[in-house]
């Protein structure tokens, strides 16, 4: 009974707190919310918000890639969000230093912002589904502070859910992963609460991809070793496309849905280079070079991009302490204004899947397959062509506020030898 009464709180995405959950705020913690009146005269944050996003971004992509075989997907924008909830319950020192991490400001109104542009870049519709659920799950008998949960709620930051995490850790466990679509095998339940983080992403090209050319092809390795075998989209089209000196890597951008409004972005690392370096050495302006080198083409392109499904269940908490943040994990005075006793997540685990697939809004026109002859200059034929058939980078990005949802980068084929 238990379980199912969580099932549906997370189904519905409520956290509705009632008299009994209703705990004495400390008074340094209300002078955080005091209102702050009309905040229409503050100037657009646009700019500030993208480098904060994108910032934080590279950050915790260096921190993930090396893990594994550097295939992955994540969700910078999602973890972003969650970790911006748990900032605005923690103690000063601890909050200070994820407002850092994050680069959000301490000015209440600028932040208002700020929050408000990363709720709204998600998306439920027949040609675009952008999914995050993200929700800090409470053992039974601990009760949230009803500011801090308002206050986060308010601005679609994060769900508060109950759970009996000690009673019956495997039932929680259970409906946790059956709701979220995730196995969760890190999932530790041994603390008084724990952080859950998805993101889905489903979306439908503006243009398909060809119908009768998603074949079997060849796949290699960054040192020219073939490696495997994948399933090739191709089609020929115009587009935008670029080059990027410092990784290498060969940049091309896809729009996704009816109004455009995401766009994918492909970086093909075209050099035989060692890419553990060269991610660690990115800094959040490479995502800026990355905007700034796409140039529409003269003529249309041969493109190829593999067709797949790739999932990952990221430790984001181990993640997170590798960046510097120990403190909300096991220090109750950090987190002593989230709820009583003071919320210390023992997990955060984020799961992320992203699906790529020929079915676009337009079927291909016509015109993309006719013959326009050989490119006339070497430039024009380094660009006549984009075949994703070795590792490459990509992220998900809005075309309203050029942030990045979904950050991945593939390198295992679908077939390996």
């Amino acid at each position: 009974m238990r379980s199912l009464i969580l099932l549906v709180s997370l189904a519905i995405c409520s956290a509705s707190t009632n008299k009994r959950n209703i705990v004495t705020i400390q008074s340094s913690f209300d002078d955080l919310y005091t209102n702050p009146g009309s905040c229409l005269g503050y100037p657009n944050v646009l700019e500030d918000y993208r480098d904060a996003m994108y910032n934080f971004t590279i950050e915790t992509y260096k921190q993930v890639a090396p893990k594994g075989t550097y295939q992955f997907v994540m969700s910078p924008l999602s973890m972003w969000m969650t970790l911006a909830a748990m900032a605005e319950g923690a103690d000063r020192y601890t909050q200070n230093y994820l407002f850092e991490l994050l680069h959000i400001p301490r000015n209440q109104c600028l932040r208002h912002k700020y929050y408000h542009l990363a709720a709204s870049r998600f998306s439920l519709t027949a040609d675009a589904a952008v999914i995050s659920k993200r929700a800090l799950v409470i053992d039974e008998g601990v009760i949230p502070n009803p500011v801090w949960h308002n206050y986060v709620t308010k601005h679609h930051l994060l769900d508060v859910l109950t759970a009996p995490l000690k009673h019956n850790p495997g039932a929680s466990a259970s409906t946790i992963r059956q709701v979220v679509s995730a196995e969760f095998p890190r999932l530790d339940l041994r603390g008084n609460s724990v952080l859950i983080d998805t993101m889905d992403y489903n979306g439908l090209w503006n243009t398909a991809f060809a119908d009768a050319v998603v074949k079997r092809a060849p796949f290699y390795s960054i040192e020219g070793k073939h490696i495997g075998t994948v399933d090739l989209m191709t089609v020929k089209r115009y587009g935008k496309i670029g080059y990027v000196p410092s990784i290498q890597a060969k940049i091309l951008e896809l729009p996704i849905g009816v109004n455009k409004q995401y766009s994918m972005i492909i970086a093909l690392v075209v050099g035989q280079t060692d890419l553990r370096p060269v991610i660690q050495a990115m800094k959040s302006t490479i995502l800026s070079n990355v905007l700034a080198s796409l140039r529409e083409t003269k003529v249309p392109i041969n493109i190829a991009v593999p067709q797949f499904t790739i999932n990952s269940e990221l430790d984001a908490k181990t993640i997170l302490q590798d960046l510097g943040i120990t403190s909300l994990w096991t220090e109750p005075e950090a987190t002593r204004y989230i709820s009583s006793p003071p919320a210390l997540p023992s997990s955060y685990v984020q799961r992320a899947t992203l699906t790529l697939n020929k079915h676009g809004v337009h079927p291909p026109p016509i015109t993309e397959l006719r013959s326009f002859g050989p490119p006339t200059a070497p430039e024009d034929l380094f660009f006549s062509e984009f075949i994703a058939d070795r590792p490459f980078m990509f992220g998900l990005f809005d075309t309203e506020t050029h942030t990045c949802l979904i950050s991945t980068m593939y390198t295992q084929p679908t077939y390996p030898n």
